[in-house]
């Protein structure tokens, strides 16, 4: 008989079949060692490509129904929290007898922050995240005290009412969206930890795939030089279910992150832009209702405060901002490009009208510079809603974006799992199937 030497260490998987099927006769106890090991392989492949199917769809999950909703959450938070604010300031404008539509944007935008923080609470927010959860459950009853205070004091005529106010803000603008702002960074984090694991590349299983079809390949060229056939129908069923799975799982993921990435690129990442630019639009509201309200008591802070948020939004040559580095990440979509164009005709005309409002203000007709600011007409006021409700619908469509490519790309793992195992038990159906064959041949 003529023997292979080994070299020291693990013998390749042709290594070992060789040993097993080489040689002047083919013994079934070398058939039965051989069956084996393929039977082994091909559970192997099958099993990892389970775990790795399971991973990525328990993270496409976790994406959709955790992660993301509890990024749009603290998105929502903050903006709710920003918009009170806005509208705590304009309300303070008619004397603390704000117009209904004022107050009840006010209390609604304040009920809402109260609302998400109890929803995101729920949606595993543990940790620091949690922490600055308690805090801000907190600190919003406080400040609407503090806006209590001002409205009362402003109703009565008191000058306090103006630095109540300021005092309230300055909590909001210093403590309370900067903890909003944090909770936000945590959650999108957890968001991008997620989508990472549900688009990675499935290697391992790939791997344990290719090496299971490889070895059934070696198997059946070694038998059909030992045997002179060319077929084994048990070994070539293994060998078509194992490629059939690695193709599969291959296909499949790579569809499943495409549609991922989609999501991110047309989905979170773009409303993460226009997110920042709407809220950069609340709180230059706000800062622009302040400078009436203070009556020049703030020393120009909120003047300088309103044009660095006109400067945060749009560059004076439109080439810089916020509403441009939107439009860069929304650049394939061209119902968000026309949203963003709205967005930035409204900031200029914005930045025009509060001229307006200052000139007037300097002219001391105050009653006239308010009524630009908060009347249903004021060219200020239809800026700021112009501006504010474009950002709006972006967003609300590229979240819908968001929630279809993932739609689909958890729908392209669907079966898959379950799929794989079942052509591994296939395959190792097969190589027993092809083994046994062989060996009836002894008897």
């Amino acid at each position: 008989m003529v023997t292979a030497v080994a070299r020291p260490g693990v013998a390749s998987g042709r290594q070992v079949l060789g040993r097993v099927v080489r040689g002047t006769r083919t013994t079934p106890g070398r058939l039965v060692v051989a069956g084996v090991v393929l039977v082994v392989l091909a559970l192997l492949s099958g099993v990892f490509a389970f775990l790795a199917v399971r991973e990525r769809s328990q993270a496409a999950e976790r994406v959709a129904e955790r992660s993301e909703p509890l990024g749009a959450r603290t998105q929502e938070l903050y903006r709710a929290l920003a918009e009170a604010d806005a509208a705590a300031a304009a309300g303070l404008l008619s004397g603390g007898v704000e117009k209904d539509s004022l107050r009840d944007r006010y209390e609604q935008s304040l009920d809402d922050a109260q609302r998400l923080l109890t929803a995101a609470s729920s949606a595993g927010a543990t940790g620091r995240m949690a922490e600055l959860i308690t805090q801000l459950s907190v600190q919003i009853p406080l400040y609407r005290e503090d806006v209590s205070r001002a409205k009362s004091a402003s109703r009565q005529g008191f000058p306090l009412g103006a630095s109540y106010l300021r005092a309230a803000s300055r909590q909001m603008e210093q403590v309370i969206l900067k903890d909003a702002a944090d909770l936000h960074g945590l959650a999108a984090a957890k968001l991008r930890a997620d989508h990472r694991q549900a688009t990675a590349v499935p290697g391992t299983a790939v791997v344990a795939g290719l090496c299971a079809l490889a070895a059934l390949g070696v198997a059946q060229v070694l038998l059909a030089r030992r045997t002179k056939r060319v077929f084994n129908p048990g070994l070539l069923l293994a060998s078509a279910a194992v490629a059939a799975s690695l193709v599969w799982v291959s296909t499949s993921l790579a569809s499943a992150r495409d549609d991922l990435d989609r999501s991110r690129d047309q989905g979170w990442q773009p409303v993460d832009s226009l997110s920042a630019a709407r809220f950069s639009v609340l709180q230059a509201r706000a800062a622009e209702s302040q400078i009436l309200v203070q009556h020049g008591s703030d020393g120009g802070q909120y003047e300088a405060r309103l044009n660095a948020e006109f400067n945060e939004l749009a560059t004076a040559d439109g080439a810089g901002g916020q509403l441009a580095a939107a439009a860069h990440d929304a650049r394939n979509d061209p119902a968000t490009q026309a949203q963003l164009a709205e967005a930035r005709a409204a900031v200029g005309d914005w930045r025009i009208a509060h001229g307006t409002v200052m000139a007037l203000y300097e002219q001391t007709d105050f009653k006239s510079a308010v009524a630009v600011v908060i009347d249903d007409k004021g060219s200020s006021q239809l800026a700021y809603n112009r501006a504010e409700n474009a950002l709006k619908l972006a967003i609300a469509k590229d979240q819908s974006d968001f929630d279809k490519a993932v739609r689909e790309g958890r729908a392209a793992m669907d079966g898959l799992g379950i799929g794989v195992l079942v052509l591994a038990i296939v395959a190792a159906a097969g190589v027993v199937d092809g083994i046994r064959r062989r060996l009836g041949e002894y008897r």
